[in-house]
């Protein structure tokens, strides 16, 4: 039987998936490491419809879904600066039932292949709350490096994160 993140493909945001991203973030403090200021707690679905009105030629907002049932698994977004061949990830998340099963990390693996093999970009960059070892080793793995640290950057309920900023050149 083929694990979940064999059965993925990936596509654009759809209006009809915003209510399968809204119970993802169960307290304000996932919220807060998964969009950082941009979305306000309790996640609902006006909030994400605005979003996903973002998306165009810079701003990609994908989607990781199971093959068969076109589920949604898996959400990020990639940011693009074609005036400095920059590329930035941001709000990478998969469901709550579905973590720990190599999904962010084919997620990722997508968004670099897009970057770099057919946008052209030179640099890929990230922010993750230093707490949050489960991301730091998927973009670890994906072959991001640790570029800065930007202490007490962002403040949560239990008090002040560190933000570890992250970035991978093409190859």
């Amino acid at each position: 039987m083929a694990s979940a993140s064999e059965k993925i493909s990936f596509r654009p945001l759809r209006l009809g998936d915003v209510g399968a991203l809204v119970g993802w973030a169960r307290t304000p403090d996932e919220l807060l490491q998964w969009a950082g200021s941009r979305f306000i707690f309790p996640l609902d679905e006006r909030q994400l419809i605005e979003y996903a009105a973002t998306a165009g030629e810079r701003r990609h907002l994908i989607c990781a879904v199971d093959r068969d049932t076109d589920t949604v698994l898996g959400h990020a977004e990639l940011e693009i600066l074609p005036e400095h061949d920059l590329g930035r990830i941001d709000r990478v998340a998969v469901a709550p039932e579905m973590r720990g099963q190599g999904i962010a990390g084919k997620l990722l693996d997508w968004l670099i292949a897009l970057a770099f093999d057919h946008l052209a970009l030179h640099r890929l960059e990230l922010v993750v709350v230093s707490l949050n070892e489960p991301a730091l080793r998927c973009y670890r793995r994906a072959g991001f490096r640790e570029e800065g640290l930007a202490r007490h950057a962002c403040k949560a309920s239990d008090g002040y994160w560190d933000l570890i900023y992250m970035g991978l050149l093409e190859s």
